[in-house]
């Protein structure tokens, strides 16, 4: 019956947020993820430890192979889902993210092979704060036609899960990052446009997209605490993070 699955959300959602460590707090996600009949979750992070280029996964039960994938291979630069994410505050299949006109070939590329891990769709419930998008809980599994009040229930229990969650992991890993820290990608995005190349030219360079160019260095000036990219540049050199 859907109220007493109501009932059962929420009553995982208090047991969530009264565990005092991500262990057992991800054995209570995994228990909500079948109480929808969802096989997987993820719960992510895109502030502190994480950022949009370089998403902290802080507890999921995905497929080990999928995961290092996914992140090794930055999937959530084109991960249509999480492009979604920015633009909704609400939940939604994953599947509804396949919808419009800007999907890209390497977005549904994504989906495709998130479908041979299992995970034909999912919900993804994006979480904001004050600066804006900052994370989520999604669930990935076979297609689960929910009711209304399923995604509500669902909503409430993935911001409460998402704060708590990260909590737990400030209160476990603090500091969580004192010096900057650029990913292999941003150090080479910098180095090129010390060189003065523009991002079409770093696009050309190391095979990526314009879009995925801009993204690194967007995300290598924030790091680095810079007004814009040449000053990125100076900080970089003057860091040695750059020769």
């Amino acid at each position: 019956m859907p109220n007493d699955r109501l009932y059962q959300a929420l009553e995982l959602t208090d047991l969530i947020t009264a565990e005092s460590s991500l262990s057992n707090a991800s054995k209570r996600l995994a228990e909500l993820a079948n109480l929808y009949g969802f096989t997987a979750f993820v719960l992510a992070t895109f502030k502190g430890p994480g950022t949009l280029t370089e998403p902290h996964i802080l507890a999921t039960t995905w497929n080990e192979e999928w995961h290092a994938r996914y992140i090794e291979q930055d999937y959530a630069l084109d991960d249509p889902v999480v492009a979604r994410g920015q633009h909704s505050y609400a939940p939604f299949y994953w599947s509804e993210s396949l919808i419009g006109a800007n999907v890209t070939q390497r977005g549904r590329m994504i989906l495709d092979e998130a479908k041979s891990f299992n995970m034909s769709d999912g919900i993804f419930i994006p979480v904001y704060g004050p600066d804006g998008f900052e994370g989520t809980l999604a669930f990935g599994g076979e297609r689960r036609d929910l009711a209304p009040a399923d995604f509500k229930a669902l909503h409430l229990a993935g911001i409460y899960a998402y704060n708590h969650v990260f909590d737990l992991f400030a209160e476990q890993n603090a500091p969580v990052r004192k010096e900057v820290l650029l990913t292999n990608r941003e150090t080479e995005c910098l180095k090129w446009s010390a060189a003065g190349k523009t991002s079409s030219d770093i696009s050309e360079l190391l095979g990526i997209s314009r879009h995925t160019a801009d993204w690194y260095l967007k995300e290598a000036t924030r790091k680095l605490g810079a007004l814009n990219r040449t000053h990125a540049v100076a900080l970089a050199f003057r860091k040695g993070l750059i020769g």
